[in-house]
């Protein structure tokens, strides 16, 4: 079965590939996406049996990625920084998922699940696992690489996000700080943008924790611990506007 791997991360969507060459021999690779639009691209030109499709790509998640191809039969399997508690929905729709980072054992056994699926035609039911998704925001949770371990961090515990070169410094609400080795663009693509906003090259704030927001000096916010954060020129008009409609 030929597939293709849509994931925004090169050093990742490579890893991935070796794992399906040395593991899967009922699989061949055809081709490597790193952005969604490419994915489609892919997809529709190249009509593989299976993708393994990343969630959260900057500018467009997988399941909207799904909703453009729709038309085109494929299997899926996602890959997914959620931890265990919020692919729960995932369980519930009989879909495919591999947490990162990826283990060989699971990257076995979804893909021997795929003759299965295959012969009993099942296909995934995109709407009803948005809703499910959509249900467990307030308690999802992210992967938090950092040099000697990876910590799974409940979302709406984070107060705010700090760039630091090429890692990101991630200040919770009860004053721990934990650094990453993933950047702040990393981090924006896999948090809600309802709910996470870069309000500056070097911030991304919760905006649950905002307390206030200043006009003078340029203008900048408040958050709920009393720092103060800068918010860019062109950044100001559209963080208004989701302060107000929250």
């Amino acid at each position: 079965m030929d597939a293709i791997i849509v994931e925004d991360e090169i050093n990742a969507a490579e890893s991935l590939g070796a794992l399906i060459r040395e593991n899967c021999p009922q699989l061949n690779v055809t081709a490597i996406a790193t952005s969604p639009e490419k994915g489609i691209e892919l997809i529709r030109s190249r009509r593989p049996g299976v993708i393994f499709l990343d969630i959260q790509m900057p500018g467009m998640s997988g399941f909207e990625l799904l909703d453009k191809v729709k038309d085109v039969p494929l299997q899926v399997i996602f890959t997914t920084a959620y931890d265990h508690y919020a692919v729960k929905a995932f369980r519930h729709n009989a879909v495919d998922y591999l947490l990162k980072p990826v283990i060989v054992s699971e990257l076995v056994t979804a893909v021997e699940k795929l003759a299965g699926r295959q012969v009993s035609g099942d296909s995934i039911d995109i709407a009803k696992l948005l809703q499910k998704l959509g249900g467990l925001h307030g308690s999802m949770r992210i992967a938090v690489p950092s040099i000697n371990e990876i910590v799974y961090v409940e979302t709406s515990c984070i107060m705010r996000l700090e760039s630091d070169s090429n890692y990101t410094n991630i200040i919770l609400q009860d004053g721990k700080r934990l650094n990453s080795t993933k950047t702040l663009k990393e981090f924006e693509a896999m948090l809600d943008p309802g709910v996470f906003f870069r309000v500056f090259k070097t911030y991304i704030v919760n905006l649950n924790q905002v307390g206030k927001y200043i006009k003078s000096d340029g203008g900048y916010i408040v958050m709920n611990d009393g720092t103060e954060i800068p918010v860019s020129r062109e950044k100001r008009q559209l963080l208004l506007e989701k302060l107000t409609s929250r």
